[in-house]
């Protein structure tokens, strides 16, 4: 497996796939310059074991809410994509279905669509007079909480490779920061109550916890870390209906109480097993009546909507983008682009009028 990730070909492709969408800034340009010597570099590292993460780059999302991002250099995405490449396949094979994030043929559309086909499931079997509850939850702090030991030993079943157990643990592990404007980044960070001057935030070395929001392999190491609680869910409790993308998840139920009781069961599973909790405040039982929101839409038995939040945001960046477009700061092409994303978005559920509305 190690002598796939640090073939040359394969790193070629691994450096096709993330200069995608980015051909154009610094430092893929950078990079693409010396391509050959920089990827010869990459796998001489590799084959030698002296390669080591470089210092990460930070800065702040505000949208949907305030996160920090700590984005890899170039080449270490480079690495990063020829390792998914490698072991994703073996970890495909025991995830559940119905999880949804950063999943090949998965993703937000389909999690809509498989939380309409439970709720129509639920109707058709306990008939339109009984009630049915959604009860959703959200994980506290995930990826600041991810034990790099637990995280480790659930790889290490899986990958049998020595070598490719250590490139894995030295990009769980090494985390180092960039001190240039390291002062900007301190004000940002310290919004968040991070003081740590040599760590991304949200990772303690000490515990041995936490991922940077902004890898590749986080995501795919976050859903290999939660694909406990999947089989918790779906092959103890014995679960039909539920879905998760990412940290956020929802069980479909006829009992209410029994979906009080879960919430006890799956927060003990995740503390004695994960060193994870739940967010006490977004724990939420309530009437599917009334739809269910999840991954931006807010489901119905019969129809879906988009929810009010998400098209909130989708207003405030169309209007953004017309103005850049009048002040010569965005292409017609770019905005045309845009607008086909937000389309795309908006037809996956009953939306003709609104974008109508939006739009002309």
């Amino acid at each position: 497996m190690f002598k796939k990730i640090y073939h040359l070909e394969n790193l070629h492709v691994a450096f096709k796939k993330t200069q995608l969408d980015n051909h154009y800034k610094r430092k893929v340009c950078v990079f693409s310059f010396s391509l050959e010597e920089n990827i010869n570099r990459l796998r001489w590292e590799l084959l030698r074991g002296y390669y080591t993460p470089q210092p990460y780059t930070y800065f702040v999302v505000h949208e949907p809410k305030a996160r920090n991002i700590a984005a890899p250099a170039f080449r270490d995405r480079v690495v990063q994509h020829s390792l998914v490449a490698q072991i994703q396949p073996l970890f495909e094979k025991q995830f559940v279905y119905d999880a949804y994030a950063c999943r090949v043929e998965k993703g937000t559309h389909l999690g809509a669509k498989r939380l309409k086909k439970f709720l129509m499931a639920a109707r058709c079997i306990f008939g339109k007079d009984t009630p049915i509850y959604a009860l959703q939850c959200d994980i506290s702090k995930f990826f600041q909480s991810i034990s790099w030991d637990k995280l480790l030993a659930i790889i290490n079943h899986t990958v049998q490779c020595p070598e490719t157990r250590a490139l894995i643990e030295k990009i769980v592990t090494t985390h180092i920061r960039n001190h240039r404007n390291v002062l900007d980044q301190q004000k940002q960070l310290s919004l968040f109550g991070d003081n740590n001057t040599h760590l991304p935030p949200g990772i303690n070395t000490q515990k041995r916890m936490g991922l940077p929001i902004g890898n590749l392999t986080s995501q795919l190491f976050a859903n290999i870390y939660l694909n406990e609680l999947d089989h918790f869910v779906k092959d103890r409790l014995k679960l039909m209906w539920y879905g998760r993308y990412m940290d956020d998840f929802y069980v479909i139920h006829p009992d209410k109480e029994y979906l009080k009781d879960l919430i006890a069961l799956i927060d003990t599973y995740l503390k004695d097993n994960l060193n994870l909790s739940l967010h006490p405040n977004k724990l939420n039982i309530k009437n599917v009546k009334n739809g269910v929101p999840f991954v931006g839409y807010r489901v119905f038995y019969d129809h879906t909507l988009i929810r009010g939040n998400t098209l909130l945001r989708m207003e405030r960046n169309w209007r953004k983008k017309k103005k850049q477009l009048k002040n010569d700061s965005l292409s017609a092409q770019e905005l045309e682009a845009s607008k086909a994303a937000m389309i795309g978005h908006l037809t996956h559920a009953n939306s003709y009028g609104l974008m109508q509305n939006l739009f002309e």
